[in-house]
C-alpha cells in the first residue's frame, strides 16, 4: 500500500528542467505527466511558465507535448536582454525551439521546428536572430531514407510579423557552403545529390560562384559509369527545377551559362 502511494505521488510530480531570469522575467520549462485524456495520457510531456520576477505574477503558461531539453542545447537560454530561447523534443526526436521576446510589457513568441538536429540560436552581426535547420521528408515517395536539406531561418521582428522565415541572402551563404562541403565529404554525390544542389541554390547570393561545383558534381555522377554526361546533367537539371517548390531560390542560369 505504501509503495502504491509513493508511486502515485511520484507520477503527479514534475521534474525540474530549466529556469532563466532575464529582463524582469523568469522562464521555466518543466517535465510533467499528462493527465488530460487522449493519446498522450500518462506520458511525460512539458509545461512552460513565464512570470514577472519582481512579484511572481503569471504572465504566460503553456502545456506542450514537448519535453524540455535538446541534447547539447539547454531547455531554457537567455539569448540577450530581449530574447529567451526554449528547446524541447518529442521523445528524443523532432526538436522545436521557441523564442520569447521580453521587453517592457510586450511579449511575443515564435517557434521553429529543427527536426532531428537541434542547434543553438545565433545572434547575427546586425543583432538579428538566426537558426540552422536541416529539413527532412521534403520529397516523400521520391527519396528513401533520411535526406536533410539545409535552411537558415532568420527571425523577422517588425510591426507586421514576429516569426522565422527562410533566408538565402549573401550574409548566410557561407552557412550553406559549410553544409555543402560536409555533405560532399560524407557520401558519394549520387547518394546526396538533391541536398547538394539545394545547398548550392541557397548559396547563389554569396560571393563564391557555384558554377565550378556544378561541373564537379556532373563529373562525379559519371564515375562508375552510372550516368553518362547527358544523363548526369539531365538528373541535375531535374532536381534544380524541383527544389524551388520546397522553398529554395531558382537556379540563375545567366550566372552559369551552358552549365546545365
Amino acid at each position: 500500500m505504501k509503495l502504491l502511494l509513493v508511486m502515485a505521488l511520484l507520477q503527479g510530480m514534475t521534474a525540474y528542467a530549466g529556469e532563466v531570469r532575464s529582463n524582469g522575467y523568469t522562464a521555466r520549462f518543466d517535465e510533467r505527466i499528462e493527465t488530460a485524456p487522449g493519446d498522450l495520457h500518462g506520458e511525460t510531456v512539458g509545461g512552460i511558465r513565464l512570470v514577472r520576477t519582481a512579484d511572481q505574477a503569471l504572465v504566460w503558461q503553456e502545456n506542450t507535448p514537448l519535453r524540455p531539453g535538446c541534447g547539447n542545447v539547454a531547455a531554457v537560454t537567455a539569448i540577450n536582454d530581449r530574447y529567451m530561447a526554449l528547446c524541447g523534443h518529442l521523445g528524443g526526436r523532432h526538436y522545436t525551439q521557441k523564442i520569447i521576446f521580453t521587453q517592457g510589457s510586450s511579449l511575443s513568441m515564435a517557434s521553429v521546428d529543427q527536426y532531428d538536429s537541434p542547434s543553438p540560436v545565433r545572434v547575427e552581426r546586425n543583432g538579428s536572430l538566426a537558426i540552422d535547420v536541416l529539413r527532412r521528408d521534403l520529397f516523400p515517395g521520391e527519396l528513401t531514407g533520411p535526406h536533410y536539406f539545409p535552411t537558415v531561418y532568420r527571425l523577422r521582428h517588425d510591426d507586421a510579423m514576429f516569426g522565422f522565415l527562410p533566408s538565402f541572402d549573401g550574409d548566410v551563404a557561407e552557412r550553406y557552403w559549410l553544409h555543402y562541403r560536409a555533405t560532399r565529404q560524407a557520401a558519394p554525390a549520387a547518394e546526396v545529390l538533391p541536398e547538394l544542389l539545394a545547398s548550392l541554390l541557397a548559396a547563389q547570393s554569396g560571393k563564391q560562384s557555384i558554377c565550378a561545383e556544378l561541373d564537379t558534381l556532373a563529373a562525379d555522377l559519371q564515375q562508375g559509369r552510372q550516368y553518362d554526361a547527358q544523363g548526369a546533367r539531365t538528373l541535375m537539371r531535374t532536381w534544380l527545377h524541383k527544389l524551388p517548390a520546397v522553398g529554395y531560390p531558382a537556379f540563375d542560369t545567366q550566372a552559369c551559362p551552358d552549365r546545365i
